[in-house]
């Protein structure tokens, strides 16, 4: 007996649904078993040839703990990859497909007899073949006074306007995200559903903008309603991203007194906002926030001082602190991420 329509296989911790298409969308079907077994706290594995690419959407779901991009190798041999990071993939009959151990030593780095070892990619994974631009993946949070008057989605609208020149064209609880970009209808949603929490995809305009999406999830919290917002924005080959816009973005927020983090990377991207299971694109930082409420409790003195420049923007009594951190062109971004990191945690939490 089928479980739900889009499950194919139930194991005790793992819904896996098998997609044969050239691109995989988190679809209403998805979107659906999701919510039905919610409650069960089961992970999602999401698993195609090694053809099919996954929507922006999809893949920042699949990078949350407990999900997977499960890709089946082409040469007929019945071996799967992790899509994401290209690591070997074995089946497992609670937990679904897991990352492959070596024989008789489940350490990592453990060589088995041809070399590999558990940690080694997947050839397949190795192949690049499509000519990659560059995406600029912000994430913000956002967090608002629980107030009648509250309308959500201003983040979201300033994220695309600020990146694109025109606000988002549509939203939806799933792929595609037919309904027409309508704040005071997505406040009345998230209005109905909570206390439940509420995820919602938003898109660009389309035509000749700038291709843009981003998700978005609403939730409440002892402090109000927060906004957690993942932006992408894809450049072509020839194109350098708009880094500059980010402290505009940062200005922005901060000024409507909502912006509690910030922070932006890039990484190779197709110009499309797809993406292959092929080569891991890392993300590089360029660019972190605090916002007023964070950098006050921080101690903005002490957040001055840290190793990275940071910029005040926003309210002069109680600002946000903007830190710039490269181009993304070279790994030094993650040096400097980690440094600015170590210096703002709480003594004990710091980072190597």
């Amino acid at each position: 007996m089928t479980i739900h329509p889009a499950v194919d296989i139930a194991t005790d911790q793992t819904l896996l649904v098998y997609q044969d298409r050239p691109v995989v969308p988190f679809s209403s079907w998805l979107a659906d078993a999701l919510a039905t077994f919610a409650k069960e706290r089961r992970g999602l594995q999401v698993v195609t040839p090694t053809e099919s690419r996954i929507t922006f959407p999809l893949r920042t779901l699949l990078s949350r703990p407990q999900a997977r991009w499960v890709v089946e190798e082409p040469d007929g041999s019945g071996g799967h990859y992790d899509g994401l990071s290209g690591l070997p993939l074995v089946w497992d009959e609670s937990s679904g497909y897991v990352p492959k151990e070596t024989p008789n030593d489940p350490r990592p780095d453990a060589r088995a007899a041809d070399g590999t070892t558990a940690s080694t990619p997947a050839p397949t994974f190795l192949d690049q073949s499509a000519v990659l631009g560059s995406h600029l993946i912000i994430d913000v949070t956002v967090v608002h006074p629980a107030t009648d008057a509250l309308v959500l989605g201003a983040a979201a609208e300033a994220l695309t306007r600020t990146f694109t020149g025109t606000p988002p064209g549509g939203w939806g609880t799933s792929e595609p995200a037919l309904s027409s970009w309508d704040r005071t209808a997505l406040t009345d949603m998230c209005r109905h559903r909570a206390p439940q929490q509420t995820w919602l995809t938003f898109v660009g305009p389309g035509g000749d903008a700038r291709p843009s999406i981003g998700t978005q999830r609403v939730s409440r919290v002892v402090s109000g309603v927060k906004e957690k917002i993942t932006f992408a924005v894809a450049y072509a080959e020839d194109e350098e991203p708009a880094l500059h816009r980010l402290e505009d973005i940062v200005q922005d927020l901060a000024s409507q007194g909502t912006l509690q983090t910030l922070t932006a990377h890039r990484l190779p991207g197709r110009p499309d906002l797809t993406y292959e299971p092929h080569v891991p694109s890392v993300p590089t930082p360029v660019g972190l926030a605090l916002g007023p409420e964070p950098a006050a409790e921080t101690g903005l003195d002490h957040v001055l001082e840290s190793p990275a420049q940071g910029h005040l923007l926003g309210p002069r009594a109680q600002p946000a602190v903007w830190f710039p951190l490269g181009d993304g062109n070279t790994p030094e971004g993650w040096l400097r991420f980690v440094s600015l990191m170590n210096h703002l945690a709480p003594s004990g939490a710091r980072t190597t």
